[in-house]
């Protein structure tokens, strides 16, 4: 009776300009059409408040979310466009976008602009089951797709659509995304390939024989540790030298003329002993023994001559000393070597004195005492007078490690040495946000210790990594020091590492190879033993593919007794075996 009498009311306001579009035409074709024109032109119709929610308010009282599907207006949006909404909340329900949206309308960038006035969904169809969840697929919550819909004239179609019931409004229906995949860098075009990849590539199949992939001169990776080199260069100790020197003051105290190493290879060892933190003595390293041998022969021609070197007011000595000396006082706890030089020769295995038994160059409580030194510092008298020892100290530790004799460093010590990186570099940051002493503890010091580790080879590429993310280390010097792109992914290498110089196209090409290999693995094995490896998969990256289960790796004790070696051993390993079951048809 209500639309009976509006009706009339309408009809006889013709003589003001309006015209049913249709003989068969009512009131609520004229409260739709311009919900449906509104829909058409992208505009928003579903909350908000604006003039066509308002002009749908008299026609309808009831609302359902815009999109009737809630999986897909979402699919559409990006992870980081939803973060910056209004939390995709704003209406209620943690089911359904945002009502105030106004893209939801609008076309995904894959389809062609439709006619105006087109309406995607099928005539005369039933409205679509509230389904929250999403369990709906997406054939069922659309009837015509976008590129299906047949091109008839805006006006030709709205003759066909019959009355909409009420509570409802039409929009155009949206395309359910496809499950987004995996994501994997994008691959380079032929232009924009290397010229080790193009050449590697450059065979009749596309795909190198295995020969040619484990080449040398092609492989991308190495096994970072064994890479540190050992130099002899030489060396002169300075004895007897005050608690609080500072490493500027030794510099100093040499002069100018003294050719000691570049600042960026720390010359300056002042030895600090690690459970008390009390300061020994200091070494210096020179470019060559010469250099070493000229500047005590010319602080002992001073000497004789009546003026006693000092630093502060303390006289010291100055001696010519060696590698083997400084390895010695940086590492006391090594036992059952015998260095020479740089390099340590191991004793054989003495059951009889177990105590004199090499264990190893470091010790994980060494480590400990270095976090609390800098933690808790007016605990420790030594510390409170000089803050920055204990990361000199680590800083020496890192550079004069002998990271080449991988036969006799644990997994456990590497990470005992990593896990005091990066604490001391946490404890560092705060305390220059918060200026405590900006006299030792110093953006300087922050980027000496930071320096130290990105060069460190003994560190994995996701150790370093982890130190750039929490300070911000940009991405041009991070290739610098040799980090690959996506090296948070790089989450099970243990020692191997990309090669200095390969291009980082040639180095994803083989781990994209050895990811599709391992994936078709995967799906060759049984049902159970497949679905075991596909949950394993979901609590670690997908970047290297199954590449952890190649390797089978055990973790507790056994794998932290692990050495470097071994490690190396069975990724290279491991490697040769994805890489010959993948390019076995070549």
């Amino acid at each position: 009776m209500t639309f009976q009498l509006l009706d009339q009311t309408l009809r006889s306001s013709e003589k003001n300009g309006w015209k049913p579009e249709s003989q068969g035409e009512t009131v609520f074709h004229r409260f739709y059409h311009p919900i449906g024109r509104a829909a058409a032109q992208g505009d928003s119709v579903s909350g908000g408040g604006g003039p066509a929610a308002a002009g749908f308010a008299v026609g309808a009282t009831a609302l359902l979310p815009q999109s009737q599907s809630c999986g897909t207006v979402l699919g559409l949006d990006s992870p980081a466009s939803s973060q910056r909404r209004d939390g995709g909340r704003a209406n209620g329900f943690s089911f359904s976008p945002a009502s105030s949206l106004s893209y939801n309308l609008t076309e995904p960038r894959s389809y062609a602009p439709r006619p105006s006035g087109l309406q995607a969904g099928g005539v005369g169809a039933p409205p679509p089951k509230f389904d929250p969840a999403g369990i709906i697929s997406g054939e069922e919550q659309r009837d015509v797709a976008p590129d299906q819909a047949p091109a008839v004239p805006g006006s030709q179609l709205q003759q066909q659509q019959h009355p909409v019931p009420h509570g409802y409004f039409k929009t155009d229906m949206m395309p359910v995304p496809a499950p987004a995949a995996v994501v994997v860098p994008a691959a380079e075009d032929s232009e924009g390939r290397s010229a080790e990849l193009s050449g590697l590539l450059n065979t009749p199949t596309g795909l190198p024989d295995l020969a040619a992939a484990l080449d040398p001169s092609n492989f991308p990776f190495v096994e970072a540790p064994r890479t540190a080199q050992a130099v002899n260069r030489g060396v002169v100790k300075l004895r007897n030298i005050p608690f609080a020197t500072r490493r500027a003051e030794v510099v100093a105290f040499l002069g100018r003329s003294s050719k000691i190493l570049k600042d960026s290879e720390e010359p300056v060892h002042i030895i600090m002993e690690r459970v008390t933190s009390k300061t020994m003595d200091a070494y210096v390293e020179f470019v060559s023994l010469d250099e070493a041998m000229k500047a005590v022969d010319w602080h002992q021609h001073l000497q004789q001559g009546g003026r006693v070197p000092r630093l502060g007011d303390r006289p010291i000595e100055v001696e010519l000393s060696s590698q083997a000396n400084l390895m010695r006082d940086l590492f006391p706890l090594a036992r059952g070597l015998i260095w020479v030089g740089v390099t340590p020769n191991f004793k054989p295995f003495d059951e009889q004195f177990a105590w004199e038994n090499f264990r190893g160059f470091i010790s994980e409580e060494e480590m400990v005492m270095l976090i609390k030194h800098v933690e808790v510092p007016h605990r420790s008298p030594y510390s409170k007078d000089c803050p920055q020892r204990p990361y000199e100290c680590l800083i020496s530790t890192i550079k004069k490690f002998p990271w080449y004799a991988t036969e006799r460093i644990t997994i456990s010590q590497r990470h005992a040495m990593y896990i005091a990186t990066e604490r001391l570099l946490q404890v560092l940051t705060d305390k220059i946000n918060r200026r405590s002493d900006p006299v030792n503890m110093n953006r300087q010091l922050q980027g000496r210790l930071l320096k130290a580790a990105l060069a460190c080879p003994g560190f994995t590429p996701l150790m370093k990594d982890n130190l750039s993310w929490m300070l911000h280390v940009p991405e041009a010097e991070q290739r610098f020091y040799g980090q690959p792109r996506y090296a948070h992914a790089w989450l099970h290498q243990y020692s191997l590492a990309p090669k200095p110089g390969a291009p980082l196209d040639l180095i994803e090409w083989y781990i994209a190879a050895i990811r599709e290999q391992t994936h078709r693995d995967m799906m060759s094995h049984p049902h159970a033993a497949r679905t075991q490896l596909q949950e394993k998969a979901q609590q670690t990256d997908s970047y290297w593919g199954y590449f952890w289960a190649e390797l089978g790796h055990t973790f507790g004790p056994l794998f932290d007794r692990m050495t470097l070696a071994e490690v190396a051993q069975a990724e290279f390993s491991a490697v040769e075996r994805i890489l010959s079951r993948a390019l076995c048809h070549c």
